[in-house]
C-alpha cells in the first residue's frame, strides 16, 4: 500500500535519500520520529528496507530492520503536504553525527536469569502500589523500599558474579520532549548517577544517551520515565503553578521547579542506596551462632568487595562516556523562582521511585503523559 501516492515521487525519493544519510550518522527511526513528529512514520517505513545495506553499524542496522510504526502513526500520511517534506529535509540537513552509535543498545529489558526477572517484577509491583495509594506516608515508604530492593539486588549480583563478571558498558538512548530539554536532562543525570551510570545530551532536539551496564541502563531509563512523568504532573498541577500563571511567571517557575526536583531526587536516591547497604549488612547479623562466621564473611564481602565493585561500574561508565565524547562541556542552569524551588523539592519527596514498566495508569499519570 502506497500511503504517499498523493506526493511527488521525486520529492519522496529525495527525502528518503536524506533519511539514509542521517541513518549513516547513527540516527535510528525512533530518533527521527521524535525529531520530525509521528507523521513521518510512513516515510520511515518506506525507507527502512533500503537503509540496512548502507549501514555498517549492527545496532543501528537492526533498529531500522525492526522498525514497526503504529497504525495510527501510519494513518497520518494523508496529512502530509510538500511544504512539510521540505521542512523535514531542512531539519535532516542539520542533524549531527551521534557518536554513541557503535555501542548503542535497545532499552527493552533482557532478563539473563529468573532471579533478575523476579526482582524486576517485584519492583514494578511496588510501583503499582505506590501509584495507586492516596497516602503520602505510604508512598514514601514504597519509594524507599523500591530503591532499597534495587540496590540490594545490585549488591547480591556483584557478590555472585564478582569472580567472573566484567560487564560491558552500553549506551541506551533516551528521547526527551521539548520544552526545557536541558532541565529534564538534569533529572536523567540524577537518576543515572544514583544507579551506576552517566548520561549526556547528544542533541538539543532531545536525543540523550545513558552509559551503564545493560541491567543498570534499563533501570535508569525505566525510573527516569516514571519520575519525569510524575514531575510533569506536579509541575502543572501544584498550587504554586497556578500562582505563577496568574503572575505571568510560568516559565521561570517551571525551570526552577525542574532543577529543584532533579536535585532532590538525586539526594533521595543516594540516601536510599546507603540505607540499602546498611540493611543488607544488618541482615547478615540476624543469624545463629553457627552461622555467625558465614555472616561475618558476607558482611566483609559487602563492604570490601561489593560496594567498591559498584563504584567501579560508575567509574567505568564515566570513562566510557569520556572515551566517546572527549570534549564534553557542562551545562550551567540557574533557579530564580523561590516558589518553583520549594514546590520542586516537595514534589520530589512525594514521587514514587519504583520505575515505569508496570503499566499502571492513574488519572495523574494520564494527565502527565
Amino acid at each position: 500500500m502506497n500511503r504517499l501516492h498523493h506526493l511527488d515521487p521525486h520529492l519522496v525519493r529525495a527525502l528518503i535519500h536524506d533519511i539514509t544519510t542521517v541513518a549513516q550518522r547513527g540516527w535510528m527511526p525512533l530518533d527521527l520520529q521524535h525529531v520530525l513528529g509521528p507523521a513521518v512514520a510512513s516515510v520511515l517505513e518506506k525507507a527502512a528496507p533500503q537503509i540496512p545495506a548502507r549501514i555498517g553499524i549492527g545496532k543501528i542496522r537492526h533498529a531500522w530492520l525492526s522498525y514497526r510504526p503504529s497504525d495510527y502513526d501510519l494513518s497520518l500520511a494523508t496529512t502530509l503536504k510538500p511544504r512539510t517534506i521540505h521542512a523535514w529535509m531542512d531539519k535532516l540537513y542539520r542533524l549531527p553525527f551521534l557518536r554513541d552509535a557503535e555501542v548503542v543498545s535497545s532499552a527493552e529489558p533482557q532478563f539473563s536469569d529468573p532471579k533478575q526477572k523476579k526482582m524486576h517484577d517485584k519492583i514494578q509491583g511496588l510501583l503499582a502500589k505506590a501509584e495507586s495509594t492516596q497516602f503520602e506516608d505510604e508512598a514514601d515508604a514504597l519509594i524507599a523500599k523500591a530503591q532499597n530492593l534495587r540496590q540490594q539486588y545490585r549488591i547480591d549480583q556483584v557478590l555472585d558474579e564478582l569472580e567472573t563478571s566484567a560487564e560491558e558498558v552500553v549506551a541506551v538512548r533516551v528521547r526527551i520532549a521539548a520544552p526545557w530539554v536541558k532541565h529534564q536532562m538534569s533529572l536523567l543525570s540524577s537518576v543515572a548517577c544514583a544507579n551506576g551510570g552517566t548520561a549526556v545530551l547528544l542533541s538539543d532536539l532531545g536525543i540523550c544517551t545513558v552509559m551503564a551496564t545493560r541491567d543498570d541502563a534499563e533501570h535508569i531509563v525505566d525510573l527516569f520515565s516514571s519520575l519525569n512523568r510524575q514531575r510533569a504532573w506536579f509541575m502543572t498541577n501544584s498550587e504554586g503553578a497556578k500562582l505563577a500563571a496568574e503572575e505571568g511567571q510560568t516559565a521561570s517557575y517551571r525551570r526552577s521547579f525542574m532543577l529543584a526536583y532533579a536535585g532532590k531526587i538525586h539526594e533521595l536516591l543516594h540516601e536510599a542506596n546507603i540505607a540499602a547497604a546498611q540493611q543488607h549488612q544488618e541482615s547478615t547479623n540476624n543469624s545463629t551462632s553457627d552461622e555467625q562466621e558465614s555472616s561475618d564473611k558476607r558482611q566483609y564481602e559487602i563492604t570490601s568487595r561489593a560496594l567498591p565493585a559498584l563504584a567501579r561500574r560508575q567509574t567505568n561508565a564515566e570513562e566510557a562516556l569520556q572515551d566517546l565524547f572527549p570534549n564534553l562541556s557542562s551545562m550551567n542552569l540557574s533557579m530564580n523562582h523561590m516558589r518553583g524551588i520549594i514546590d520542586g523539592v516537595d514534589a520530589a519527596e512525594r514521587s514514587h521511585l519504583g520505575g515505569d514498566k508496570s503499566g499502571i495508569r492513574t488519572s495523574r499519570n494520564q494527565l502527565a503523559s
